[in-house]
């Protein structure tokens, strides 16, 4: 059964992300940021601003919402997203321990996040991407985008991975703004992990579970469980 988008040309695109929230994944193609000052905006005023046509905006939004909306088969590849939940459980204590200026704790917590986040990276380019391209493109979910944000999550890491040591070998009281350096780009980390896994949860893995059949799912999701 095909899904249409819960919007029209005068939807509020507040109302439109909290109900829909693959849609912000598609108009940050063309700008949005999710501040708050655009919530008040309506898709057909959005679509303006940006020079999109609307019916245009909102043919993107249905090809997207005949992906994220369906229901999920019995074993659907939306399992892996745990993988998600455990490094943001595993980052937490990290800054905690960051925080408390433990940093031999805080080194060795790091190391199992990005430890978890590369080989949950490999698994999906290794294994589910070239699945996952049999779908054509789609509005907000081009492969590309994956693999960035793969990039980037892994450049941070791999900052606190190198900043750490150094940490340690300062006083005390000399580390300081080399802290707040790190809960900054711990920030930026922890948003874009929800951005990607906002892309995953109502992209990639619906789209994955729509182009295989049961025993390949069963078995693809077999070679990437953790």
């Amino acid at each position: 059964m095909a899904h249409g988008p819960p919007a029209g040309p005068r939807t509020r695109l507040g109302e439109l992300v909290r109900s829909f929230p693959a849609a912000g994944l598609v108009l940050s193609r063309y700008g949005f940021s999710g501040e708050l000052q655009e919530e008040d905006t309506t898709l057909e005023e959005f679509a303006r601003q940006r020079g999109v046509p609307a019916g245009r905006l909102l043919g993107e939004l249905g090809r997207v919402a005949e992906v994220s909306l369906g229901e999920p088969p019995p074993e659907s590849f939306l399992a892996l997203a745990g993988v998600h939940e455990w490094v943001d459980e595993l980052f937490l204590p990290h800054q905690e321990a960051l925080l408390e200026q433990n940093i031999p704790l805080a080194a060795e917590l790091l190391e199992r996040v990005y430890e978890g986040q590369r080989r949950h990276i490999g698994v999906e380019e290794e294994i589910l991407l070239p699945v996952y391209a049999r779908a054509g493109r789609i509005p907000g979910g081009d492969p590309e985008l994956y693999t960035n944000e793969h990039r980037k999550m892994l450049q941070i890491l791999e900052h606190f991975r190198q900043a750490l040591p150094r940490l340690e070998e300062k006083a005390p009281g000399e580390r300081r703004r080399d802290l707040i350096d790190l809960f900054d780009r711990g920030y930026w980390y922890k948003r874009l992990h929800e951005h990607h896994d906002n892309r995953e949860r109502n992209i990639l893995y619906p789209t994955l579970d729509r182009v295989t059949g049961e025993e390949e799912r069963r078995e693809l999701i077999a070679r990437c469980a953790p």
